[in-house]
């Protein structure tokens, strides 16, 4: 019985303790909303009231009014999903490579792959402009994919290396026996096996793209490129801060984001564990 009392404790503070952690983690996003649908003469009272009693969607109407938040949405769909695809093509067949093939360097390039995680994106600013001017890459999407995708790929690479480590190499060389290529065998076998891993490093490289703000505030000057951070960094004038729109738009560029590990967080969650076992 006091055994069972004592467990009963625990679960009661585990419980509590997941309750306020979730309110800490939730609040802002709350709040976010909240301020998005709250009329402008509301935003500063004080005391604030618990219950919000008047909505509005005026700041939607005007945010998507104005001809740059649409087209920076588009922009920064675009070049995620654009950069996640490369990124896990690129990632998935350097991984698998350095994974079944044995040649020398193979440890040091893994090690130099380590390495350009550590650089700051600050570091690599000025030299990215410099290049991307002179290539006329400057103030494109596709100067942007090619960016976040150098970002992205080498976490993709170790994660996807650690999965494909972990896959018997017997599997390989019985669908060699029935006849398939080492290409066959990538694509049929190993790929779908990976699944939870591409998921997991997909949703990174993603993330990684569509949160980006130096790089896109850098490497581009007009809307038809701009990326939705950098909008959301105008709504912070000099003198004043639009603050239900800034809300609103900040809310938009939060949803995906928010859907997308909702419907994959177990995906997500498989992916993060399962390679690490081996790498």
């Amino acid at each position: 019985m006091k055994k069972l009392g004592v467990n009963k404790t625990l679960d009661t503070l585990w419980a509590t303790a997941a309750f306020v952690l979730t309110v800490l983690v939730f609040f802002p996003v709350l709040w976010m909303i909240l301020c998005a649908t709250r009329p402008n003469q509301d935003l500063f009272v004080f005391p604030v009231p618990i219950i919000q009693k008047t909505f509005t969607l005026d700041a939607f109407r005007v945010i998507f009014s104005q001809a740059d938040v649409p087209r920076s949405l588009f922009n920064t769909v675009f070049v995620s999903l654009s950069a996640t695809l490369f990124c896990l093509i690129i990632a998935a067949f350097g991984a698998f490579g350095m994974s079944r093939y044995r040649f020398k360097g193979r440890r040091v390039l893994q090690f130099y792959i380590l390495m350009t995680q550590m650089l700051p994106v600050i570091l690599i600013a000025i030299p990215f402009f410099k290049v991307f001017m002179q290539l006329g890459l400057y103030d494109t999407k596709a100067g942007l994919i090619l960016a976040y995708t150098s970002f992205s790929l080498p976490f993709c690479s170790l994660t996807l290396l650690g999965f494909f480590g972990g896959i018997p190499r017997s599997l390989d060389e019985a669908a060699q026996i029935d006849g398939c290529t080492h290409l066959g065998s990538f694509i049929k076998i190993i790929m779908p096996i990976s699944k939870t891993g591409l998921v997991s490093t997909g949703i990174f490289a993603f993330v990684t793209a569509w949160n980006e703000y130096l790089m896109a505030l850098i490497l581009t000057n007009s809307n038809r490129s701009q990326m939705l951070v950098v909008v959301i960094g105008k709504k912070i004038g000099q003198y004043d801060i639009a603050w239900n729109e800034l809300m609103a738009i900040t809310a938009l560029a939060s949803l995906p984001l928010i859907i997308m590990y909702a419907f994959m967080q177990k995906s997500f969650m498989r992916g993060l564990t399962a390679g690490s076992v081996k790498m």
